[in-house]
């Protein structure tokens, strides 16, 4: 059983909206990050090459993908799919985070679109969970993934974040804030079961250059979540 999610987009020019969504279709009784592919999110440890591919050889369209550079600057690319064949992303960029990819063609998805490390790939599906750094379901045109960084030189202020669940079982959300250089800790805790809240904050969290913003979730059935906020230049 899914949800709807609230109606945001991405957004990474400086200056401007800074806001994620995520959703994990099968959440279980241990912490897992709320995005399309389930299980818990390995994050990227140095700048590298991504590559990306479908589970269907039908899906040629291009595809948008949104990150950060080597040195943690915003950057896009624009690149079409080659089906089940994998394919680098852009050409010679190197990515340090990477939060959206979205289908920009008029020709809907056949298949799941993944972007991933290099691995071995059976049918257009990268076969090791740890390189995994999105997942576009099919119907869904676009990354539902829960996290966001902050770039280079600039600062994040949360402004508020939310949490739902679908299932008629107890779940705890949390979002999670990682300084640069540091392990990840808890700044908020929700106890949700079959609803939802959205909690907007008098006061905005702030988050320093480099710093990763994320939600993950443990309880039961599917799970969602939102960060809203802006970055600006420090």
């Amino acid at each position: 059983m899914s949800i709807g999610l609230l109606a945001v987009h991405n957004h990474y020019d400086l200056g401007t909206e800074w806001c994620a969504n995520g959703y994990n279709p099968a959440v279980g009784g241990t912490f897992e990050s709320l995005w399309a592919h389930g299980a818990v999110h390995t994050e990227l440890a140095a700048a590298a090459a991504l590559h990306m591919s479908s589970s269907s050889d039908s899906d040629t369209f291009n595809v948008e993908i949104k990150g950060l550079d080597a040195n943690w600057t915003p950057q896009t690319v624009t690149k079409a799919l080659a089906g089940k064949t994998e394919t680098v992303v852009g050409t010679t960029e190197t990515w340090i985070r990477v939060f959206s990819i979205r289908n920009v063609s008029a020709t809907p998805a056949v298949g799941d679109v993944y972007v991933y490390l290099d691995d071995t790939v059976a049918a257009g599906i990268p076969q090791t969970q740890a390189k995994i750094q999105l997942k576009m379901l099919i119907g869904y045109e676009k990354s539902i993934c829960g996290r966001l960084s902050v770039p280079a030189d600039n600062a994040g202020r949360i402004v508020q974040w939310g949490g739902f669940v679908a299932a008629a079982a107890a779940a705890e959300i949390n979002l999670m804030y990682r300084p640069f250089g540091e392990v990840a800790e808890v700044l908020r805790i929700m106890s949700v079961y079959f609803n939802g809240h959205l909690v907007h904050l008098v006061m905005p969290i702030e988050c320093g250059a480099k710093s990763d913003v994320f939600l993950r979730a443990k309880g039961g059935g599917a799970v969602s979540g939102i960060i809203c906020g802006y970055i600006e230049p420090e």
